[in-house]
């Protein structure tokens, strides 16, 4: 007898594997505004609480990408009752629209970039920047362990991202010159 997975379990597996997606959504849609990490967080608390309205096999990225987008636009509104902006509530809806459409192919092509580039590494800078970024090792840590100053191993991060960044620049451009 093959076991089911679990419907919870396969539900919370892809709440954490969208993170990412959803924080890039939320800051492209406030950027710069310090209610970003509430609004993910109101956004896992709401698809949490309708878990059970999602269909496991369906597109998890836009069910949660509608969520978010209404606590996105409850944030707008606020702001706007408190006179902090005037944006007109239309024009907030075509942005999202728009972002909702670019954010997904976006967000995809650059990640598959990032780890083809990720591969191209040296294996010694790639196991540095996967400690430091994945791991969170902090400098002071990561910089004991490897044997070598703080400041002389801040040097190299920043040369080993400039690198990622080039390389994931060029096979977006590539990407998005062939579609």
């Amino acid at each position: 007898m093959v076991a089911r997975p679990d419907p919870e379990e396969t539900f919370v597996q892809l709440v954490v594997s969208h993170q990412a997606a959803l924080r890039a959504f939320v800051l492209s849609l406030l950027p710069g505004s310090p209610e970003v990490d509430d609004v993910i967080q109101e956004t896992n608390a709401e698809i949490w609480k309708k878990r059970g309205d999602f269909r496991i096999g369906t597109n998890f990225k836009s069910w949660m990408f509608s969520v978010a987008k209404f606590k996105v636009m409850a944030t707008w509104r606020d702001r706007q009752r408190r006179k902090e902006w005037a944006v007109p509530e239309e024009t907030l809806v075509k942005l999202v629209e728009r972002i909702e459409d670019h954010e997904g192919m976006a967000l995809e092509t650059r990640q598959v970039a990032l780890r083809i580039c990720l591969e191209q590494l040296r294996p010694v800078d790639r196991g540095l920047i996967l400690r430091r970024y994945v791991e969170e090792y902090g400098l002071a840590k990561l910089a004991g362990e490897v044997g070598r100053s703080a400041e002389s191993l801040k040097v190299s991060l920043h040369r080993i991202r400039t690198l990622l960044r080039t390389c994931v620049g060029r096979r977006v451009k590539a990407e998005e010159a062939t579609s």
